[in-house]
């Protein structure tokens, strides 16, 4: 060990102790440090209620000083009128008691003839007062201007101006109907009616329009149902009954007699009127016949054509290659069908050969075991092999050959023993060599 080595050890630990004293003393001096809250920010500063009740109270009083200006500007200016007629007055009753000696000695005196409105003191006044006047005329006038001027109209209009008074222009017109006044000015009755009482009244009419309604009366009639021939059918199918010619007796009872009242009188049907009834049943029988031929007539028809449509529809059918959306629909689902059981056939399959061959498949640990001892036996042949000094390759075709020669028949050896000499020496001699080499 050297000097430098045996200073620098102990210098470590005094390193160690400076930077924890240097830590301590940051520490110390965080904790020392004194913490207060920031002031509020002026734009979260809410007044007081008090405050913002005085500005609200000035600022009523300062409204109600500015409309108090206003009145007292629109004004007219005060005048003396009654205090210079009272002066006049006071001044006319002194002349008249002045005594006559006065009155005379200004009558002699020359006067000057000097119009009266010009010695009236209420002129100067009224003049003043005029002045005053046309100065807060012109004062109004002038604020007045000042409010309702504008900026200096412009000569070349855009077009948005243009477009807004169009549009203006459109709308005064469409809309004009709303600024008028209307001329309708219907009359209201501003009593409320007194209903029980109408209520009365309605029943009280009606009660009397009840009680005098005309009542019905019957007058007498006669059925003579007996006289009308009996109907004539048209269609010949119908076979007609036999109408005996012999002519129906009148029954000679009193019951008909006996319905009518004494008071009235037997009425007789006229030819006219039976011919008239008799024309209006071959009328209504012409109807009827027609009405019944128009139903067997389309009942046959619908027959018919329902027939035509299902012959139609079979050849149409036998004609077309092409198959119906239904058929074809079935097609596509048994399709479908055969396909979803085919898959699910396979998928069984395979799931089954899955778990055959995972069941026939040895463990993890029987594999390593056998690769083991796979391994030990292959290095223990080699290792006997190189013992005896022989080669793999040379067991490889010994062995081939072996097999070959096993696999000759007997027949085959008999018939071609000739052939097989010639290839048996050659064998041997490859053998010896083989031998010899490995030797």
């Amino acid at each position: 060990m050297t000097l430098r080595e045996a200073q620098k050890k102990p210098q470590v630990p005094q390193v160690a102790e400076s930077y924890l004293e240097h830590k301590r003393k940051l520490d110390e001096i965080e904790c020392q440090k004194k913490f207060h809250a920031s002031p509020v920010p002026a734009h979260v500063f809410l007044p007081l209620y008090h405050n913002i009740t005085e500005a609200r109270e000035q600022a009523r009083k300062a409204g109600v000083e500015q409309r108090r200006g206003f009145l007292l500007s629109t004004q007219k200016p005060f005048t003396f009128m009654a205090r210079e007629e009272k002066k006049r007055e006071e001044r006319i009753r002194a002349l008249e008691n002045r005594e006559p000696q006065t009155q005379t000695k200004k009558s002699l005196k020359v006067r000057t003839l000097v119009p009266k409105a010009v010695l009236d003191p209420r002129v100067g006044q009224r003049l003043i007062e005029q002045e005053l006047r046309n100065k807060i005329r012109v004062q109004m006038r002038a604020q007045d201007l000042l409010k309702s001027s504008a900026a200096p109209i412009n000569t070349q209009p855009g077009r948005g101006t243009l477009e807004t008074s169009s549009t203006q222009q459109v709308r005064r017109k469409v809309l004009g109907f709303l600024n008028e006044k209307p001329t309708f000015k219907p009359l209201t009755n501003a009593g409320v009616p007194d209903f029980d009482r109408l209520h009365r009244a309605f029943q009280k009419e009606t009660s009397r329009r009840a009680e005098h309604k005309a009542v019905t009366k019957c007058e007498p009639f006669l059925l003579r149902t007996s006289r009308i021939p009996p109907r004539q059918s048209r269609s010949p199918e119908v076979s007609q009954a036999p109408v005996s010619n012999t002519p129906m007796k009148r029954s000679h009872s009193f019951g008909g007699i006996t319905s009518l009242s004494t008071d009235t009188l037997p009425t007789y049907i006229t030819d006219a009127a039976r011919r008239r009834g008799s024309a209006v049943r071959k009328s209504l029988e012409e109807k009827e016949c027609k009405e019944q031929e128009s139903m067997e007539w389309a009942k046959q028809h619908r027959l018919k054509s329902q027939a035509m449509r299902k012959r139609v529809t079979t050849r149409a059918r036998a004609m077309d290659p092409h198959k119906s959306l239904k058929e074809v629909f079935k097609e596509k689902l048994k399709q479908n069908r055969e396909l979803d059981s085919q898959r699910l056939k396979e998928y069984r399959k395979e799931l089954e050969e899955m778990k055959t061959r995972v069941s026939g498949r040895p463990y993890l640990f029987e594999q390593v075991t056998k690769t083991n001892a796979k391994q030990d036996a292959e290095r223990r042949y080699r290792k006997t092999l190189r013992q005896a000094g022989l080669d793999e390759q040379f067991v490889k075709r010994k062995g081939e050959k072996a097999k070959a020669i096993s696999s000759l028949t007997p027949d085959e050896e008999d018939n071609g023993d000739k052939n097989v000499e010639p290839w048996r020496n050659s064998k041997e001699n490859k053998v010896a060599e083989e031998e010899k080499e490995s030797t």
